[in-house]
């Protein structure tokens, strides 16, 4: 059940006519929305909850505390705004885009830092303490995360602004934490729930069936959590190859196989997860979990906008089987925890691994490089990427001024990628005679060692500083192999990079009260490089003078890593005695050595940290509780963010970053209630994303530029059932997500059209 915040007495007192009317002026006003969740203290007056976070590595800390711009869903929002996965809460998040096309094909940005959304990893992803960024798609340098459904979290965490010093590469932009659910060493208890919705348009049939279950084994000492799911999603996609007049010249022309298709780019989350805490003393803990995740989708979920609408034509290949993505995602973490009163020591030790395939039919794309239209050319990329990471820090709670947190991190990371690129046509029709068009294998090993820590001394009562640091030294190794037409025959490479440097955050926060907290802060985050391959000087610098022809730069002997420094002032308030919250923060972000690809007038590309970017921006995040049934929740942001340099290959001064929407907004209401003394909720989302381009020109398609209306509607039917009604994307809004820009063959993603369902769960123990 959800956790009923409302004053029970508060309740029972209205009358009959009173509630009734309540519930009358909330179907009328169910158009306002939300995109944050308003927690109610269950005696007294109605005030909104403390959230705690554990962002800062110090503990459990009030977010109002935590001097960083944070968004946080907990437990009861995940539930009542019906988050299912990354999508549904980023995109409503202040100046956060999530870029979703398919399964571990996705982008985080957060305050505008990219410059390519599509393989950029500038935002760290976390579930607890284990990293997971990057370990996403197959695709070479996309730059994926696995997205892992929201079953029993205790809640996100969405830290903007880079955090070089405690979360280190990777997290150059931000970092989001998912937070699982621990086991209750206390009491039994469980959950069983289901729905069943259908998704407009081309879209069909949807259900899901989650369950969980906790045992204490041994009371207050040793428990037992296990958690499982499915999710199947109808596609709302749909292939017209096999009716497609001009797919048909094509296909009669190479023997390609085709058809029309529905249902094309559904998905099936299948996966679960087992954790075990074990209480040894009143000071030692130790927990160990294993979470596993299995996404199948079937055909890409992307449209060819020259077809119109969520219409797309692939080949299919020689087997009947069409294009298709998948991932598998595994983590085994153990966590030790000793408490020892002014010292805290935390022990995190995880293993990662995901595999992944992406299987698609690129035949627009090359056949206009060989003289035709189209052609039946199907790409098939696979990966499996494996992460050790181990990670120790010591957290300080001295008597006095000071106080400490220093940690060493280490991470192991082996990526293995290989691409199959082949013809799938009729072999009497082969325009290659049968030859093997491109193969590539790649091993690449990332070995990580990183020191940090962070200083905190009170100058005042109510005024503190802290100064952090962080140390990195990495290692990394390609070996690739390659063959085939496309590759001009057989090669071969080994390349090697390392790089060291430090990431430095100083801050200051002033507390004037318990209910106003302002900081300053300059923080700053790095991603590592990587290798570069071997520029032939006698063909690329015919002049002989060690500068490489048309760029204008002797060759580089490795990618640096690029960094990124920021510095924002923010404030946080409590306000009508803590029946309102409003946090603010403003930021500049200049970003330096943004790797740039690059081609000579040789014909050798040649990536370069050549571009330099800037961000500036406002956001604006509250709550309030407008009575003691009715809580508003909003939040805004404005982001303007460009490149401040001529980077050519990249873009020139004043072009905007792309994937990122200056204005985005957020307004929402939610009323609790009772009904027949069942205790119901209503709830509303709606939020705005303005436009956004995939190109730095602004040329072409935009993106974005649209408004998504959800409403939820639950009650408790008996103590152990609860039912929800829900509709997504209400207005059925035909928004563009993504226009695709790694092959330039016009296909772009839309947002799922609108979604009409009902929930049920039955729950023991709580």
């Amino acid at each position: 059940m959800y956790p009923r915040k409302l004053s029970n007495e508060a309740l029972r007192n209205a009358s009959p006519g009173n509630q009734f009317l309540s519930l009358k002026t909330l179907l009328a006003g169910l158009f306002i929305v939300t995109s944050a969740q308003t927690s109610i203290a269950q005696e007294g007056p109605r005030i909104i909850e403390e959230v705690v976070v554990t962002a800062s590595k110090r503990g459990d800390v009030s977010a109002q505390d935590t001097a960083l711009s944070i968004s946080v869903a907990s437990s009861d929002m995940i539930a009542k705004q019906g988050l299912v996965g990354m999508d549904d809460f980023l995109r409503a998040t202040p100046a956060t885009n999530f870029l979703d096309r398919g399964a571990g094909r996705n982008g985080i940005i957060i305050r505008g830092v990219t410059a390519s959304p599509q393989t950029d990893a500038t935002v760290g992803v976390y579930i607890g303490e284990t990293p997971l960024t990057g370990l996403g798609s197959s695709s070479p340098g996309s730059g994926g995360n696995p997205d892992l459904k929201f079953v029993d979290m205790e809640r996100i965490e969405v830290l903007r602004g880079p955090q070089g010093t405690l979360y280190g590469d990777g997290s150059i932009a931000g970092t989001v934490r998912v937070i699982p659910n621990a086991p209750d060493l206390s009491t039994i208890s469980g959950e069983i729930a289901g729905n069943v919705s259908s998704t407009a348009g081309e879209g069909g049939d949807n259900a899901m069936l989650r369950g969980v279950l906790n045992i204490p084994v041994v009371k207050d000492t040793f428990a037992i959590r296990v958690v499982a799911y499915d999710y199947d999603n109808s596609g709302y996609y749909k292939s017209v190859a096999g009716s497609n007049a001009d797919k048909q010249i094509w296909a009669g022309a190479f023997g390609g196989i085709t058809a029309d298709k529905d249902d094309v780019g559904s998905d099936e989350y299948t996966g679960g997860r087992i954790s075990a805490l074990w209480q040894v003393t009143d000071t030692f803990d130790v927990s160990l979990s294993h979470i596993t995740q299995d996404i199948e989708q079937r055909g890409i979920p992307e449209s060819l906008m020259n077809l119109g609408d969520t219409n797309r034509a692939p080949f299919q290949k020689l087997d009947g089987s069409d294009e298709a993505l998948g991932m598998d995602f595994d983590v085994t973490n153990l966590d030790m925890n000793l408490d020892l009163g002014q010292i805290e020591i935390v022990s995190s030790t995880s293993i990662a691994e995901t595999n992944s395939l992406q299987d698609r039919d690129l035949g627009l794309y090359f056949g206009p490089l060989l003289g035709v239209d189209d052609i039946p050319l199907f790409l098939t990329d696979s990966g499996d990427i494996e992460s050790f990471t181990q990670e120790l820090r010591l957290n300080t709670r001295l008597d006095g001024s000071w106080q400490f947190l220093v940690g060493a991190f280490y991470q192991d990371i082996e990526n293995k990628q290989s691409q199959d690129f082949v013809f799938e046509g009729a072999s009497a029709l082969d325009p290659f005679g049968g030859l093997l068009l491109f193969e590539s294998r790649l091993k690449e090993d990332i070995e990580q060692l990183s020191f940090f820590g962070e200083a905190t001394y009170d100058l005042t009562e109510n005024m503190t500083a802290v100064a952090g640091i962080r140390h990195y030294d990495y290692e990394q190794t390609a070996s690739d192999s390659a063959d085939g037409l496309f590759n001009g025959g057989a090669s071969t490479s080994t390349l090697e990079a390392d790089d060291s440097g430090q990431t430095y955050k100083f801050g200051l926060t002033y507390a004037r009260s318990d209910t106003a907290t302002y900081y300053a802060t300059f923080a700053q985050g790095f991603r590592l490089g990587g290798p570069q391959a071997d520029v032939p000087t006698d063909l690329c610098d015919l002049d002989g003078d060690g500068l490489i022809d048309g760029l204008g730069v002797a060759a580089p002997n490795q990618i640096d890593s690029d960094e990124l420094d920021s510095f924002e002032l923010g404030a946080k308030f409590s306000l009508a005695d803590g029946r309102a919250v409003l946090n603010v923060a403003a930021y500049q972000i200049e970003w330096e050595g943004i790797p740039v690809a690059r081609t000579a007038d040789c014909g050798f590309g040649v990536t370069l940290n050549a571009g330099e970017a800037e961000s500036r921006g406002i956001e604006v995040e509250g709550q309030l509780l407008l009575s003691d049934i009715w809580s508003l929740n909003y939040g805004l942001s404005y982001v303007d963010t460009e490149l401040t340099s001529d980077a050519p290959g990249l873009g020139s001064a004043g072009d905007r970053l792309p994937g990122t929407p200056e204005f985005q907004a957020s307004l929402g209401v939610q009323a609790d209630f009772y009904v027949a003394d069942r205790p119901l909720f209503a709830r509303a989302d709606i939020a705005h994303a303005g436009e956004y381009f995939n190109n730095l020109q602004e040329q072409g398609i935009g993106a974005g530029d649209f408004t998504t209306i959800n409403l939820r509607l639950g009650a408790d039917i008996t103590e152990l059932i609860s039912l929800d009604l829900f509709v997504k994307n209400l207005t059925d809004e035909e928004g563009l997500t993504w226009v695709e820009t790694e092959i330039g063959d016009g296909r772009a993603n839309y947002i799922r059209p609108r979604t009409i369902g009902v929930e049920v769960r039955a729950l023991f123990g709580q």
